[in-house]
């Protein structure tokens, strides 16, 4: 089973980064169907650099505890998916949470949730990550549906407010309506 990256969180997360990049452009290239997406750069302020604008990436202190997905929601997706690991990459533009249960190459559960802290467009935001959607979802967030959808493979992508959402759940017959279950149940709770 091939590795199941989300698409429109590299595509989004490229979209953002431009943004605080004077003068750049960037590309996001989706390896899986060879496309490539170019956001339009923008120029902004530089500002001095200072010690407390650093990314800083840590697991999450005191035991995994994924803020957004429950242990218990996460078993009702993937039977037995162990403990979660938790990985938090903190920068002065966004939050990344990655939760991850089981592997996601062969049967896991993969939420990845970006915080959004710098000012942008929230049309445009959203217009980049519903490229990557291929069946929408009504009532799901701001917008939202599956990324991906297959008998061993499934991944919705939401955006509510300023938070953009993956779930992938991968095992032998996945339950797409369990997936989006838990993924209204999460954008109820943001």
């Amino acid at each position: 089973m091939r590795q199941y990256l989300p698409r429109s969180l590299l595509i989004v997360s490229v979209a953002i980064l431009s943004v605080g990049c004077s003068g750049s452009t960037a590309t996001a290239t989706n390896t899986s169907t060879n496309t490539s997406t170019t956001p339009t750069a923008t120029t902004a302020t530089a500002t001095p650099s200072n010690p407390a604008a650093t990314a800083t990436v840590a697991p999450v202190a005191g035991g995994d505890t994924c803020k957004f997905l429950s242990a218990s929601d996460a078993a009702a997706l993937l039977a037995n998916p162990g403990p979660v690991k938790v990985l938090v990459a903190d920068s002065p533009i966004t939050k990344l949470t990655t939760c991850t249960w089981g592997k996601i190459t062969t049967a896991g559960v993969l939420l990845v949730a970006q915080e959004l802290k710098a000012a942008a467009a929230a049309s445009e935001i959203k217009a980049a990550m519903m490229q990557s959607v291929v069946e929408p979802i009504p009532g799901l967030g701001d917008g939202g549906g599956f990324e991906t959808k297959s008998a061993d493979a499934v991944t919705v992508v939401f955006i509510k407010g300023s938070t953009l959402i993956s779930l992938t759940v991968a095992a032998t017959g996945v339950n797409a309506d369990a997936v989006v279950a838990a993924a209204k149940k999460i954008a109820g709770g943001i």
